[in-house]
Order: C-alpha cells, then structure tokens, then sequence
C-alpha cells in the first residue's frame, strides 16, 4: 500500500466509525409524537403530558396535572406548564416551570419551582425526574421519578 493508499483507509475506518457511534448515540424520540405517563411510584394522580415537534429536535407543550407534594395538606390540583426545551443528540431534555398563587395574601407570587429532566428510550418510551421546590415550605419539597410513553 502507498502512504496515499493507507492515508484513505484510515479516513474510511474513521468515518465509519463515526457512523457507527452516531447511530449509536441517536435519540429515539418519535417525531411529531405526543407523549403521557405518570410519576412512578403513582403519586397524586400526577400526570405527564408532552409534544415532540416534527423536527425531533424539541419538547414542547410540556405539562403535570398537580404538583407533586411531599408532606401532609394539600388543595385542589396545581397543574404546571413548562417551557419548551431543545433535545439534545443523545435524546435528553430539562425544562423549567412554576406555580404562581392566583389567590390570598401571596396572590402573584412563585408558589412552587420545578425542574423536570427527562430521556427517551427505545420502544416509545421516555423517562425522567420532577424535582418540586417549595417556596417557604422545604419539608414539602421533594424529586419523583416519571415515565412516558407515545
């Protein structure tokens, strides 16, 4: 072989292998797909609910039906919306959302913080976690394992 000869079929080797691993780290988000589930241990009745644009590149009408609580009370459901968020090369997402009070002396105010990360899986599947913040009420606050599937 020519230094000219091994020179290419180094640049093929390297090339297929970053085919390879490509393919390999390719999320597995459906395209254009709506996805529900619940948190895991079911808690609440919360529920999971989101898009997958038809790029596949983004998360977006990301909700829970109630806010996870992690102490004893409680009150009607909180249902929470997320910002849109960009889905990584390797299928992951977070995004951010919060529960503002729409009554009483704290009318106005952040209530609640959450942050929810997730990953999608093989066979239409997707999970992740919902971490819940409290404002003023830490014992209350708390992470829940979720699970999706479109």
């Amino acid at each position: 072989m020519t230094g000219k000869s091994k020179g290419l079929s180094a640049t093929c080797v390297v090339l297929a292998v970053l085919i390879v691993v490509s393919a390999a780290l390719a999320a597995n988000q459906v395209k254009g797909g709506a996805y529900s589930g619940s948190v895991t241990p079911a808690r609440d009745g919360v529920v999971v609910s989101f898009k997958v644009s038809s790029s596949g590149k983004l998360v977006t009408a990301l909700t829970i039906s109630n806010t996870p609580l992690y102490c004893s009370g409680g009150g009607r459901p909180t249902p929470v919306r997320f910002k849109s968020a960009s889905i990584s090369p390797g299928g992951t997402f977070t995004s951010t959302g919060k529960y503002v009070i729409s009554e009483g002396p704290k009318k106005g105010q952040v209530g609640t913080k959450l942050k929810i990360t997730g990953k999608f899986l093989k066979g239409k599947a997707e999970q992740g976690t919902i971490t819940t913040t409290y404002v003023g009420f830490p014992k209350c606050s708390g992470k829940s394992a979720y699970s999706t599937k479109a």
